[in-house]
């Protein structure tokens, strides 16, 4: 697991253990919601040939660590037909690639068949960063929410407030 760059954060995820089940509750209530936004803007951004990369996009919010994930989710299997939306997301240089096409046997016999292998060349493409972006006022709005929520359960907790 890759070390976080942000100082207090290990003191703040046990906080966030600690909290009461209402606290918890309300906080991924507004996950849900801000990730269907930032879904519907990532698929907003996404290129459409098909259709079939913004259907593949998804949110999904993990209750037990409170993460939200936004982009391709899924199993192996259901990343496996969309891995160019990787390619398009963060683009691609270019190179040049050995190809090997496999063509049938022309004896008819099942089992081996005769391959061809030669250079291809790829192009540059620029990535279009519809997932990997910024997306700064979905964030704000996020940030200002999370920072209302935990500022009401902070104040009841130091207070000892009922409510």
């Amino acid at each position: 697991m890759a070390r976080s760059k942000l100082r207090g954060i290990g003191r703040f995820k046990r906080l966030l253990r600690r909290t009461p089940d209402a606290v918890r509750g309300e906080i991924i209530v507004e996950l849900n919601v801000t990730g269907r936004q930032i879904k519907q803007a990532i698929q907003a951004k996404a290129p459409s040939k098909t259709g079939a990369l913004r259907a593949g996009i998804d949110s999904k919010v993990l209750p037990k660590s409170l993460r939200l994930q936004v982009g391709l989710l899924g199993g192996r299997r259901g990343r496996q037909n969309l891995f160019y939306g990787r390619i398009q997301d963060l683009g691609r240089r270019a190179q040049t690639v050995q190809v090997q096409r496999r063509r049938s046997n022309p004896t008819g016999k099942a089992g081996s068949s005769l391959t061809k292998r030669y250079p291809m060349k790829v192009r540059y493409m620029q990535g279009k960063r519809f997932i990997t972006g910024r997306f700064p006022e979905l964030r704000k709005t996020l940030n200002a929410n999370l920072r209302g929520i935990l500022t009401r359960s902070l104040g009841r907790i130091a207070g000892g407030s009922d409510k």
